[in-house]
């Protein structure tokens, strides 16, 4: 069909529809000739489908934009019923951790780190900078990750005194960054289909409680018999002798 017949079906305008195509929102047309453009039903059910998420769950393009690849990957009902659990899902967890967001040199005057150390720590991700119009901010999780990289360095854990750098977090960073992704999947696809949104936040909550419990034992558990490994061998890991 041509331009013309798409926005008698869809209702959308022909600039509206250039602009989903230039976002990636949509898919190119066939083009049989050099002046022709040819569109398909691909076209009317992915116009027909932003129009829904933009009037019935008023999100943003760059979430429907995801929920539309989603939808032509047949993977769609796992992303849109949980689009917004996070929001629903912190309120949620009562952390002990109090502290309000902070301007990013509050910070560093509160914990005695350079705010060139923070931003190296934020170059891989062990902690997150909001960028606002007043200046840089550090949500009440990460100026606690800050806070305990100062007790690291105050119990010792230093270049100076014991070649412990911010590049030896790193490995932390990757292995959160791989569980989150690994349970967030999981939980989605387990259960999207299954539950309510409201269900879900409860659930993940206690989810995300139980495992905060259980990577502390565990981690322990592996160090202390990791120690006993090297005692009885007398070897270390190459792996881990990084310097």
């Amino acid at each position: 069909m041509k331009m013309k017949e798409l926005e008698r079906e869809t209702g959308v305008g022909r600039e509206t529809i250039r602009f989903y195509i230039r976002e990636g929102l949509l898919p190119e047309p066939e083009r049989p000739k050099r002046n022709v453009a040819t569109y398909g039903r691909e076209h009317v059910a992915r116009l027909k489908l932003i129009r829904k998420l933009q009037q019935e769950r008023f999100l943003p393009l760059s979430i429907i934009k995801t929920l539309v690849e989603a939808h032509a990957e047949g993977r769609s009902r796992e992303l849109e019923a949980f689009i917004g659990l996070e929001k629903s899902v912190g309120p949620l967890l009562s952390e002990s951790i109090s502290h309000a967001p902070q301007k990013i040199e509050d910070v560093c005057t509160q914990t005695n780190i350079g705010i060139d150390d923070i931003r190296d720590l934020a170059s891989f991700g062990y902690v997150t900078i909001d960028a606002r119009a007043d200046g840089e901010w550090l949500n009440r999780r990460n100026v606690r990750l800050v806070e305990l990289i100062g007790e690291c360095r105050a119990a010792g854990f230093t270049d100076e005194e014991a070649s412990y750098r911010n590049e030896h977090f790193r490995i932390y960073v990757q292995m959160m960054d791989a569980v989150a992704k690994y349970e967030v999947s999981l939980f989605y696809r387990n259960l999207a289909s299954r539950i309510g949104s409201q269900e879900a936040a409860e659930l993940a909550a206690r989810g995300i409680r139980l495992v905060n419990e259980i990577l502390p034992i565990l981690r322990t558990e592996k160090l202390i018999r990791e120690m006993t490994r090297m005692s009885e061998s007398g070897m270390l890991d190459e792996d881990s002798n990084e310097g």
